[in-house]
């Protein structure tokens, strides 16, 4: 199979982890276009969870191969810097004063992928990673959405997010902010779900 099919040969569990948060980035869109918001923020939280286990598992199972960094940076930017876009746009409003704050969160979110896989991790990341970004700019727009906040507080969310993601801010891998991270996801999925 493989002789036919040689990407194959990179099957394996944090790859078909990465794999499955590209399929739920896939519904997101769905949803998106459907203009159901509180499902397009589900599948894109499950998306982001699956970008943070599967580096987890490609470090316990000794699975890291530069394939998986390379689909791993792909998965993320289309998730984590691309349908920023589409969520503002949906579900805020096609406003001229978001295309400069959203255009420089995606150059950084692009940045940052492109400069962790060239560099040497050494069990920390320099600048904020894209899925936390991302968070971010999602809790800010369900915030502006559910309870008409203003929109600059989306403007600011971006431009710093997008410094963060390029800066020299060095966070340890599977660290405690990562345990915060997760409180806060699993806090913020409550409240959609809930709402």
């Amino acid at each position: 199979m493989k002789k036919y099919f040689p990407a194959l040969q990179y099957a394996n569990v944090p790859n078909t982890i990465t794999t499955v948060g590209l399929i739920f980035g896939i519904a997101a869109c769905y949803f998106l276009v459907a203009g159901n918001l509180q499902k397009t923020l589900l599948c894109l939280f499950f998306s982001a969870s699956m970008d943070l286990v599967d580096g987890f598992f490609a470090e316990k199972l000794k699975q890291q191969t530069q394939f998986g960094q390379q689909v791993d940076s792909l998965v993320d930017f289309f998730i984590c810097c691309i349908m920023p876009i589409g969520l503002v746009f949906a579900f805020v409003g096609k406003y001229p004063i978001l295309v400069v704050p959203l255009a420089f969160y995606v150059v950084c979110g692009l940045w940052r992928l492109a400069y962790y896989n060239i560099t040497e991790s050494k069990g920390y990341f320099v600048g904020l990673p894209v899925p936390a970004a991302m968070l971010l700019v999602t809790i800010s727009i369900w915030l502006v959405t559910a309870y008409q906040l203003p929109i600059w507080i989306i403007t600011v969310v971006l431009f710093l997010a997008g410094l963060l993601m390029v800066s020299c801010v060095k966070l340890q891998k599977y660290g405690r902010w990562q345990k915060v991270l997760w409180v806060v996801v699993l806090f913020f999925l409550a409240v959609v779900v809930t709402s």
